[in-house]
């Protein structure tokens, strides 16, 4: 069989391109597999395919007969993933045996309709596994089908040992697959994180950090990494800014590669911080910058074109994912949020109380403006909604940590409270009641509270609130009432 990579067709209906082979394997290395697979497919009988290892996946190299096998699989996916693990060879001389009971199917890996059995041999360079050879057949097996495997699966082992090994997993690959996984985060300190973890391995400083864009505006640490990760989050306040500033008015990255080179001003403390080799590297979303990246060494070192490269294009990417992610919370918050007093509406309240936890108990409190109507009609919607912003200023002002205000409706707030006991909830609701007296809106509220019993249902809760506020209202308004234990009547039906 001829495995001495002398032609590029590697697969049938597949053209190699010079220099590469599928699954990124070197030409030589895919010429040898795809003789292999065109050697073996020349037995009508068999449907081969040639897969090895590269960064943590099996990638399909060569192959004849199924037009949709995937490009790539997990190392423990299916029959050939297993193999791979194993290191052991795998037969499975009848397939649909396998699939009734449970085993694998061949259509896992888009095996053509009417195969048999199957057959895959561990690959082995200078005894290490480093992929497999996997053969599907249309009939069922012979006498020396199995020798035939072995022999191929040897002589390709040897021919790829001879050619350099199994393909290497590249900077650029490991880079480029780093800047894919990072489209998937939507949370900034995971990007950062993903950022700087690919620019360390990029490159030859072992240390770095990466600063988000904060909501006031500033640039904030939120990765280290590396001995020198410390110093670097340590910079004084407003260096990253000045850094960022400097970057975003000429070029998106500066390098001093030893203690000799020049070094502006706004760079300064990176030297200060121990570095006598740098990177910084701004990350822009919509042309405006939403991060840093900081890269660090104590000795020199120089960063080649394509290193330079690969970098700005992590920076770029890990820019637009920090700039979608900022969307992303945005438009949560606005989902989550009433627009005229920013807190948490009648939804986000009813999650936050089905979520609330019971110990310690999680009091509910409603509260509803007196005279409100009379306000609004008499001085206009305009004035009815500063009185709003006021109220929820107000009772924002007379929450405790862990307390939770929401605007429920028109003229309706509701908040979940921390408590203890009974006792514990009514001075808090008075202390709601006294705030909106305090802040003399024009209005006052009432307040209904009830404790959670054992048992209860959030509806049953809420419900027993509401009757508290009602009996509020019918004592005169501007008061608390607790409710009591009395159980609920039945609702009629609708």
């Amino acid at each position: 069989m001829d495995v001495d990579g002398s032609r590029l067709g590697v697969a049938p209906g597949g053209a190699a391109v010079e220099g590469v082979a599928p699954g990124g394997a070197t030409a030589g290395v895919g010429a040898a597999c795809g003789a292999v697979a065109d050697h073996l497919a020349g037995d009508g009988r068999f449907v081969p395919s040639v897969w090895l290892e590269r960064g943590g996946r099996l990638r399909c190299v060569a192959g004849s007969g199924v037009a949709d096998r995937p490009a790539a699989i997990s190392p423990d996916d299916g029959v050939v993933g297993r193999t791979y693990a194993a290191g052991r060879e795998t037969v499975v001389a009848d397939l649909a045996a396998s699939r009734t009971a449970g085993g694998h199917h061949a259509q896992d890996l888009g095996t053509p309709d009417g195969a048999v059995a199957e057959v895959c041999v561990p690959l082995r360079c200078d005894d290490r596994v480093v992929g497999v050879l996997d053969v599907r057949f249309a009939r069922p097996l012979r006498a020396g089908d199995l020798d035939t495997l072995r022999g191929c699966a040897a002589e390709l082992g040897e021919r790829i040992a001879e050619l350099g090994g199994a393909p290497a997993d590249t900077p650029a690959w490991r880079t480029l697959r780093r800047i894919a996984r990072l489209s998937a985060l939507d949370d900034a300190g995971a990007i950062a994180r993903g950022v700087l973890a690919a620019a360390i391995e990029l490159t030859a400083l072992d240390s770095g950090a990466v600063a988000c864009r904060r909501a006031d505006g500033s640039l904030g640490v939120a990765a280290l990494a590396g001995p020198l990760g410390a110093a670097l989050g340590g910079l004084p306040a407003g260096a990253l800014d000045a850094m960022a500033a400097s970057l975003a008015e000429g070029a998106t990255s500066f390098v001093a590669a030893s203690a000799n080179d020049d070094v502006r001003p706004e760079f300064a403390a990176l030297r200060g911080a121990g570095a006598e080799a740098f990177v910084a590297v701004v990350m822009t979303a919509r042309d405006e910058a939403v991060g840093l990246a900081l890269l660090a060494g104590p000795t020199p070192a120089r960063l080649s074109a394509d290193e330079a490269e690969l970098l700005g294009l992590l920076a770029e990417q890990g820019g637009s994912c920090l700039g979608t992610a900022e969307l992303v919370r945005s438009l949560r918050r606005r989902a989550a949020t009433d627009p005229l007093t920013g807190l948490g509406h009648h939804a986000t309240f009813h999650e936050a109380l089905s979520g609330a936890h019971r110990r310690p108990s999680t009091a509910v409190v409603v509260c509803d403006l007196d005279g409100f109507k009379r306000l609004n009609d008499c001085f206009g919607h305009q004035h009815g909604d500063r009185v709003l912003r006021g109220v929820a200023a107000a009772l924002t002002s007379a929450l405790r940590r862990g307390d939770r205000l929401y605007r429920i409706g028109g003229d309706e707030f509701a908040a979940l409270l921390l408590v203890s006991d009974a006792a514990e909830a009514l001075e808090a609701g008075t202390r709601l009641r006294v705030a909106v007296e305090d802040a003399a809106l024009g209005v006052s509220v009432s307040v209904g509270i009830a404790v959670p019993r054992d048992g209860e249902s959030d509806a049953g809760l809420l419900a027993r609130a509401d009757r508290a506020l009602y009996r509020a209202k019918a004592g005169g308004h501007d008061g608390v009432a607790l409710a009591d234990d009395d159980p609920l009547p039945v609702a009629p039906p609708l």
